[in-house]
């Protein structure tokens, strides 16, 4: 697995929502909320980047978001606010269908064991825009590192 550690800061503004994740099922906990996510988006008419991230926190916690367009100017009804901050991580982009993430995301993080690398929260899945052939399916993983 070719994977290599940045330290190119990493710093995005996301509004969207925050739940947990309920019996270790990533899936099924945070598709709701980006669900409901896109829902208020598109009543309010608000102008997004169109990528969805999704953002692992600690405690079992997920945040899923998109960023604005136009952010201040923009108003967000019940959307929550998140900023991430990476100094140290990995980035790895998977090319392939979502349901191989799980199988990714393990081999990603027994690399990092082996090379004596400390994971540290928040991780985030970014999913480029969508593509009807699964095998194309891009999904850009970052791993915060201590």
């Amino acid at each position: 697995m070719n994977i290599d550690v940045s330290t190119v800061p990493f710093r995005v503004t996301l509004f969207g929502y925050r739940g947990s994740i309920k019996n270790g099922i990533v899936h099924t906990s945070a598709k709701p909320l980006m669900d409901k996510m896109w829902k208020e988006v598109q009543d309010r008419r608000i102008k997004t980047a169109g990528i969805n991230h999704w953002v692992y926190l600690p405690d079992s916690m997920i945040f899923t978001g998109i960023e604005l367009k136009e952010p201040t100017t923009t108003d967000v009804g019940t959307l929550e606010t998140l900023g991430v901050s990476l100094d140290r991580y990995v980035r790895y982009l998977h090319v392939g269908p979502y349901s191989t993430l799980g199988a990714i995301w393990r081999q990603l993080m027994e690399e990092l064991e082996q090379r004596g690398e400390k994971p540290q929260y928040p991780h985030l899945e970014i999913y480029e825009h969508w593509n009807a052939d699964e095998a194309k399916c891009e999904t850009t993983i970052l791993i915060g590192l201590a």
